[in-house]
């Protein structure tokens, strides 16, 4: 397993202010740097990005030179061996929101998993 396949779990974050607060989210997030590309529906081009979180509902993609993305598209993150439908749900500058249009087990590490 290379380092950048490792995530960590992000339980709670702390605000501007310095207070420890929960997460208010459905599916764990664990931080990631995986590379992956998406394609959108017409699949004549792809596009590289880097996952930043990833969790089972979806992720926080990263792309370095963007000026337009599809708002569904088919996300691929090779190490993961994962093909899932996404849908771009917000932007902020080069990072972007996509929530996954299918159930999937993103993350299956298998440290966590023999230990379950």
């Amino acid at each position: 397993m290379r380092h950048s396949d490792i995530g960590t779990q992000d339980n709670a974050r702390k605000s501007s202010g310095g207070i420890v607060v929960s997460e208010r989210r459905s599916a764990k997030r664990w931080h990631t740097v995986l590379a992956a590309h998406i394609r959108s529906n017409s699949r004549s081009k792809s596009i590289e990005c880097i996952v930043r979180d990833l969790s089972d509902t979806g992720a926080r993609v990263y792309f370095a030179d963007i000026s337009e993305m599809p708002s569904e598209f088919e996300l691929e993150i090779p190490s993961r061996g994962l093909r899932v439908r996404s849908r771009l749900m917000w932007n902020r500058g080069a990072n972007h929101g996509v929530m996954f249009l299918e159930a999937v087990k993103a993350w299956t590490d298998p440290i966590r998993a023999a230990a379950a």
